[in-house]
C-alpha cells in the first residue's frame, strides 16, 4: 500500500509540472499597485511566433491584456527626466531602407491582408496600391467608423505614423497589430508597399544633415 501510494504521488507530481493548474489567463503575481509585469506587445508581434514558445508564454500574454483593460500603460525605467529622443527623418529612412526587406517583415500582414492585385479583402482591406490611396476607401471593405473618419490619403508620412502604433494613431481602430516599433521596419515595409502598384507618391527627399549630426 505505501508502495502504490508512493507512486501514485509521483505521478501526481509529475502531472501537475506539465500541466500547472493554474487557470489559463491567470497571473501569478499580487503587486501593491496592482499592475501586471509589463509585456513588450510590439516585440512580441516583431518575433512572433517564437516569442511564445518559452512555456506558459501565450496565457501570459493573453492575462496581460486582460489585466490591463482600462489601465494606463507602464511606464518605462528612466523614462523620467530623460532627454526626449531626435525625430527620425522619414526621407532619410526610407533612402536607405531595403524594399526586400521590407517584404519579409509584411509577411506579419499576411495573416489579416492580402497584397496581390485585385487580391480579395480578408480580416483587413487588400493593401495592392494602399501607399497613395484615401484612406478607408478600398472597395468592398467595411471600415470602422474610427477609420472612415480619418481622412486624408495614406502619404508616407501618416503610414509611418500608424504603422508605429495602428490603436493610438487611429482609436477605434479595428486593426489589432501591435506595431513595428523600430524606425527602419516601418519604412522598409512602407517601401515595399510603395511598389505594390504604380499610384505611390515620390518618396520624400531625405533632409540635409545638420552641422552636429555630421560630425558625428
Amino acid at each position: 500500500m505505501a508502495g502504490a501510494a508512493g507512486t501514485l504521488w509521483s505521478l501526481s507530481w509529475f502531472a501537475g509540472q506539465l500541466y500547472p493548474e493554474a487557470k489559463p489567463g491567470k497571473l501569478a503575481y499580487a503587486p501593491a499597485d496592482a499592475m501586471p509585469p509589463r509585456v513588450d506587445m510590439a516585440a512580441v508581434q516583431r518575433d512572433w511566433p517564437a516569442s511564445l514558445l518559452a512555456p506558459g508564454e501565450g496565457n501570459r500574454l493573453i492575462a496581460y491584456r486582460q489585466d490591463m483593460q482600462g489601465k494606463a500603460p507602464v511606464a518605462t525605467a528612466g523614462a523620467a527626466g530623460a532627454a526626449a529622443a531626435p525625430q527620425a527623418d522619414l526621407g532619410t529612412l526610407l533612402a536607405g531602407a531595403d524594399a526586400n526587406a521590407g517584404k519579409a517583415k509584411a509577411q506579419l500582414c499576411l495573416s489579416c491582408h492580402d497584397l496581390n492585385q485585385d487580391g480579395p479583402n480578408r480580416i483587413g482591406p487588400n493593401l495592392w496600391g494602399v501607399v497613395g490611396r484615401p484612406v478607408a476607401t478600398h472597395a468592398g471593405f467595411a471600415y470602422s467608423p474610427a477609420m472612415k473618419g480619418h481622412g486624408g490619403d495614406w502619404s508616407y508620412e501618416s503610414l509611418f505614423a500608424f504603422l508605429a502604433s495602428p490603436a493610438r494613431d487611429v482609436p477605434g481602430t479595428k486593426m489589432s497589430f501591435a506595431g513595428l516599433r523600430r524606425p527602419e521596419d516601418r519604412a522598409a515595409v512602407i517601401k515595399y508597399l510603395a511598389t505594390l502598384g504604380n499610384g505611390a507618391p515620390t518618396l520624400p527627399t531625405p533632409k540635409p544633415a545638420t552641422r552636429s549630426e555630421s560630425a558625428r
